[in-house]
């Protein structure tokens, strides 16, 4: 049981959330307006989908990933995990920029392109989490992992409710992977209930608020 745990809590690390939550929009069937179905991410053409799932590999994943793991080597965390709460505002930090660079290359760079609305304040609300997250470190610890499975399901949702058409499966499934990760990280006493819960629930608050009202 276990070893279930550790492989779910590694597959649903934050860093991949966006990922997730890019490839559950983009390849499941979606209408927004059923005369002019611009602004859903079903509708895309595969080029674009793949150039964003790029942008976001790098910016989200790769970057950050490769400068948690220089920090380790330097010996500035102890682990790639972050249970030190006192080794995490730099990582943190790091996601905030990386986040927000994301969401200033869009606007700057496409700004004119026909892109919809979710592209941009995906990564704006990841900032945005970050930056609380960071804040909220200073007083105590929450789970990062709970705050991944907040912004993957606050995301889905969001996306969802602005659809006329969507595949409830997606939300449920965004419900199940929650469950999941908080359950994993409660079995490996990674952290208590109130770490879980708080890091789900700043996570799930501004993602979704932020989505649902990005125009």
């Amino acid at each position: 049981m276990r070893l279930v745990a550790q492989i779910i809590s590694w597959v649903f690390m934050p860093l991949f959330i966006p990922i997730y939550c890019l490839i559950l929009t983009f390849f499941t069937i979606s209408v927004e307006d059923f005369v002019i179905n611009q602004n859903s991410l079903w509708s895309l053409p595969n080029p674009m989908k793949l150039a964003v799932l790029n942008l976001y590999a790098i910016f989200t994943v790769i970057a950050p990933g490769v400068s948690i793991l220089i920090l380790r080597n330097r010996k500035m965390i102890s682990s790639i995990e972050l249970t030190d709460r006192t080794q995490r505002f730099f990582p943190i930090l790091l996601m905030v920029f990386y986040t927000a660079a994301l969401y200033f290359l869009f606007v700057l760079k496409a700004g004119d392109a026909l892109i919809p609305a979710f592209i941009y304040s995906l990564p704006l609300s990841g900032a945005l989490v970050s930056l609380t997250l960071f804040l909220v470190n200073f007083k105590f610890k929450v789970s990062l992992h709970a705050a991944g499975g907040g912004i993957l399901f606050g995301y889905i949702l969001a996306y969802c409710m602005k659809q006329q058409y969507f595949e409830f499966w997606i939300i449920l499934l965004a419900a199940i992977s929650t469950g999941l990760t908080i359950s994993a990280r409660l079995y490996l006493n990674k952290h208590t209930m109130d770490e879980v819960v708080h890091g789900w629930l700043i996570a799930f608050l501004i993602t979704f608020s932020v989505n649902y009202l990005y125009q």
